[in-house]
């Protein structure tokens, strides 16, 4: 557990060892947006911009990208992938495509599929522990 509060808990992803990836969950059964009373709409906007700087700044970033499904667990989740300058060149290597602008659906899923585990990773990159006790800290730091 990355960090909890009584709205929200946010945690590894357990499908991906990228770095960074993160699942922020409500700890209450909305399955929609459109469920969410303000206050709490509110503060899951905060806790987005919260986790996300902390993401950015944990693993260099360069965007994060914010996807909320909800097909397999029905109840309101949101997946906080980050794409850095490594992954992107990853998957430009493994996929042939360096022109033009990003297609972050096809790398979010391409990545999901690719970087399973700790040894997918390249040398020098801290792994997913690492980079989750600098997220911690940056988000104890900023309640």
């Amino acid at each position: 557990m990355i960090f909890a509060n009584e709205t929200f808990t946010l945690e590894l992803s357990p499908e991906c060892t990228v770095p960074g990836y993160l699942v922020l969950r409500l700890k209450s059964g909305e399955t929609s947006l459109a469920e969410m009373v303000p206050n709490k709409a509110r503060a899951l906007g905060e806790m987005l911009a919260r986790a996300t700087k902390a993401i950015e700044e944990a693993v260099g970033a360069e965007r994060v990208y914010v996807l909320s499904f909800c097909e397999v667990d029905r109840r309101l989740h949101f997946h906080l992938f980050p794409r850095t300058d490594w992954l992107l060149k990853r998957y430009w290597k493994a996929n042939g495509e360096k022109s033009g602008a990003v297609n972050g659906p096809l790398l979010f899923e391409w990545a999901r599929k690719t970087i399973v585990n700790a040894r997918d990773l390249p040398a020098g990159v801290p792994g997913p522990a690492a980079a989750s006790a600098s997220i911690r800290a940056m988000l104890e730091r900023s309640a």
